[in-house]
């Protein structure tokens, strides 16, 4: 299990950007709802996930057809 950094003030289209991907949570802090921890799968990263913050879920973002 990993955990991502969620930064709630760099909205994406279909929620917010996850800022960081780790092993642990050490080295950065949750700052007052902006930034938080949220534990994820060992595959998400920043380019292709995203926090849903209605869902409090992280997802794959979709995959477009040409």
């Amino acid at each position: 299990m990993k955990y991502a950094y969620i930064s709630t003030q760099e909205p994406f289209s279909l929620g917010v950007r996850i800022a960081q991907v780790q092993d642990t949570k050490d080295g950065l802090v949750d700052v007052d709802g902006l930034l938080f921890w949220v534990e994820c799968a060992d595959d998400v990263n920043g380019g292709t996930h995203y926090y849903d913050m209605a869902n409090n879920q992280i997802k794959a973002v979709p995959v477009v057809a040409a």
